[in-house]
């Protein structure tokens, strides 16, 4: 029941609605009227606020308290936070209602009408300016820091590469096609290449080597199905079920042969396996004292632990290859001589590439090379990467808490960073510029219109 018809209603109206009690509360700010309205029923107490605008400006006291300079009749939050039912219900004895739920028969009784309804305990800060502008440059200069860190950690990072792939087989007198590589690969078998690596910069152990192939896709969705877990596990498989990943890689001759052991059956089958990386490298050094003397001394490359523990431990079993890349003309790849848990190599070409073009652990040297020194390195080029226009290369580099090479990392927070704090700046500025009162009512919507009518 409202203000007004009560003041109006006849003693039997007044009679039938003993049970209700009302309350008028009556504000000029903003030219509202507040209307607290109580009423008992068989399921409780319910309060109803009903605001109510005023026709128009000037009526009561609103001309000598401006709007928001009162607190007894705020409509909207204050200063402080509180509301108008906070000063109705606080510090007052008076019993706050239930929260009716989203049908309006029943009290809300679970967390989703809560949550429908922002009922749920929350953190509500009142965002200003100066906080929004701290916030932003803090932001800033934190990723500026984080950017500026990995930049220089990067730049601590020694690389030194050599492309092999262009070269021609030796005793060629002119260059060859990479249709004529690969052809020469698939009659001969591979031939060997002979190149040099300049060390710029002194490089401290360990120092990486890599191999590095381009346009080679492992993230294809047919190579990567291409092989069977329990299989490479050491676990039994029946060649049916392994049929549905391996195939075309499951037999030697693509179908079950006789002439072949177990009917041929390739373990381990499918195209990752039967494509593993066969070129194979041996290091030397030639010291900037012996470049006069050209004499070189073997540079040894550590590649036992260059697979991941895990590897080694859990996908892996003590599983023996048979009919693996053993015939030439069948052959695809590098074939295996340990069992698959112990073949550090075999391991590490599994670990599938995201990109076309990446690197691949070889080995470890643990030892210091000097700024003058030139790495000498024997190559026997047998993987075909001509039919494919695919390129290979040796790569040596040093490590940081980043890993390789690489300024991405450090120019995108620097990039953020600096965003952020000339969005900050801006912010300051332009408060400066046109500054505003925390909380001023002037720049409603309403009181927009209001003035623009006026």
């Amino acid at each position: 029941m409202s203000a007004r018809a009560a003041e109006g209603s006849t003693p039997k109206d007044e009679e039938e609605g003993a049970t209700a009690a009302t309350t008028t509360t009556t504000t000029s700010a903003m030219d509202a009227k507040i209307h607290v309205e109580d009423t008992s029923n068989t399921n409780g107490t319910t309060h109803v606020f009903n605001v109510e605008m005023a026709r128009g400006a000037g009526e009561g006291d609103s001309a000598k308290d401006p709007p928001g300079e009162r607190e007894d009749g705020e409509i909207y939050p204050d200063k402080t936070g509180k509301t108008m039912f906070d000063r109705y219900y606080l510090n007052s004895g008076k019993p706050i209602p239930p929260y009716v739920g989203l049908r309006g028969k029943s009290p809300a009784v679970t967390w989703v009408e809560l949550f429908a309804q922002q009922q749920l305990p929350a953190w509500r800060p009142v965002i200003t300016p100066a906080q929004v502008v701290l916030t932003l440059v803090c932001m800033g200069v934190a990723m500026l820091a984080v950017g500026i860190g990995c930049t220089v950690s990067t730049m601590g990072v020694v690389e030194a590469k050599a492309k092999y792939s262009h070269l021609p087989p030796p005793g060629s007198l002119t260059d060859f096609t990479d249709e004529q590589k690969s052809r020469y690969l698939q009659e001969n078998g591979g031939y060997v290449v002979d190149l040099e690596i300049p060390i710029a910069e002194d490089m401290e152990p360990p120092v990486y080597v890599y191999y590095e192939l381009t346009n080679f896709y492992q993230n294809n969705r047919r190579y990567v199905r291409s092989q069977s877990s329990q299989q490479l596990a050491g676990i039994s498989v029946t060649p049916e079920v392994m049929a549905a990943t391996c195939e075309p890689a499951l037999y030697v001759t693509g179908s079950p042969n006789a002439s072949f052991p177990s009917e041929g059956l390739v373990t381990p089958c499918g195209l990752q396996a039967w494509s593993f990386f066969n070129d194979t490298f041996e290091f030397s050094v030639l010291g900037a004292e012996q470049a006069g003397a050209n004499e070189s001394f073997t540079l040894p490359v550590d590649s036992s632990k260059i697979s991941w523990p895990t590897d080694s431990s859990f996908l892996y079993g003590n599983v023996t290859a048979e009919n693996f890349n053993v015939y030439p003309e069948y052959r695809g790849g590098a074939t295996v001589t340990k069992p698959l848990n112990q073949e550090e190599h075999f391991m590490v070409w599994m670990r599938l590439a995201a990109k076309p073009s990446f690197w691949k652990l070889w080995g470890v040297v643990n030892e210091r090379l000097e700024a003058g020194d030139v790495v000498g390195v024997r190559v026997l080029n047998q993987f075909n990467t001509y039919g494919f226009g695919g390129t290979k290369s040796v790569v040596l580099s040093t490590n940081s808490w980043l890993g390789n090479k690489n300024y991405f990392l450090g120019a995108v927070y620097i990039a953020m960073g600096g965003i952020f704090v000339v969005v900050g700046v801006v912010f300051q500025l332009a408060y400066w510029a046109r500054p505003r009162r925390f909380g001023d009512h002037k720049h409603l919507s309403w009181n927009k219109s209001s003035l623009r009518l006026g």
